[in-house]
């Protein structure tokens, strides 16, 4: 299980990547397509690491920024 969270932590870092750095967070769950609880688990843990940032954007949605 543990592999499988590191293929999507690594997918999800290349859909950032490939967004400029900055993706709303409806967006990141559509082109993922995961379940909710795995994306939120993946979320917190690059969080953790200082990998992303979340915040409020433009007509209240959360969007996903890579910190570099």
């Amino acid at each position: 299980m543990r592999q499988l969270q590191h293929n999507h932590r690594d997918r999800m870092l290349k859909i950032l990547a490939s967004k400029g750095g900055i993706i709303t967070l409806r967006e990141l769950r559509r082109l993922m397509e995961i379940k909710v609880e795995n994306l939120e688990r993946i979320l917190l843990d690059l969080e953790a690491q200082g990998r992303m940032v979340r915040s409020i954007g433009n007509q209240g949605m959360e969007n996903i920024s890579l910190r570099i």
